[in-house]
């Protein structure tokens, strides 16, 4: 639909005692586009993502996914949404292959057992297939992260930090993944500390500071340089 908003963040405050983590937050990612959420380590970024995967639920404000409040949405609604945080969700003493066919079959993803091969050669892990996730490298893991998000074909991605622990190659191909998925008619919310690859993959960029939204702007023809001004500037105030 036009104008439909895969996720609307409105009015988004979460505390954690006094400690006041989003002050609200007022941010939207239309339908087939990328945002990218920049923003120094404990500005917020991981928990307004915590929050809009149904992660936490508990906060002042609202947050809709294709129209449904997430605080009311059922399993068919969050599965919607593909997820990567700074935890896997990975079983560390399962294979990798075990690990896909069992978020496949909790998806209720039709052929689990062709999907995981997809995924596994998708992401250059077939060889790494019986090995145990807890043996495998810290980019690895990365990988299997991505391949469990996108393993039930989700309309929204959640990406939070997802460049930590890849190589150039496997940084290019995620690059690469999340652009073929927005113009696939998907969205995401991308946080990232690497601006080049975060405008690299942006339709639209936003700041967080200490918990508010300091801006919000489409990616248009904003440079490299023009962005890291603009963050400075912002980050500075």
């Amino acid at each position: 639909m036009a104008g439909e908003a895969a996720l609307s963040c409105t009015g988004v405050t979460k505390r954690f005692g006094r400690f006041v983590a989003l002050s609200n937050v007022a941010l939207r990612v239309p339908a087939s586009t990328c945002v990218t959420l920049f923003g120094h380590n404990g500005a917020g970024k991981s928990t307004l993502l915590n929050i809009s995967c149904g992660l936490i639920r508990s906060y002042e404000g609202s947050v809709d996914v294709f129209g449904v409040d997430q605080r009311t949405a059922g399993d068919n609604q969050r599965a919607a949404i593909g997820f990567v945080s700074h935890q896997t969700f990975l079983y560390d003493d399962l294979t990798a292959r075990d690990n896909l066919r069992f978020w496949a079959r909790l998806y209720g993803v039709r052929g689990p057992v062709q999907r995981t091969d997809e995924l596994l050669e998708r992401f250059d892990l077939t060889a790494k297939a019986g090995a145990t996730v807890r043996s495998l490298s810290r980019g690895m893991k990365q990988r299997m992260a991505l391949a469990r998000a996108l393993v039930h074909q989700p309309q929204l991605l959640l990406l939070d930090e997802p460049y930590t622990g890849l190589d150039e190659a496997a940084c290019e191909m995620l690059s690469a993944l999340i652009r073929g998925f927005v113009g696939a008619g998907g969205s995401a919310l991308v946080t990232t500390h690497d601006i080049d690859r975060g405008l690299g993959v942006a339709d639209r960029v936003s700041i967080l500071d200490r918990g508010r939204l300091v801006y919000d702007s489409p990616r248009g023809n904003l440079t490299t340089e023009t962005f890291r001004q603009h963050y400075r500037k912002m980050l500075s105030a």
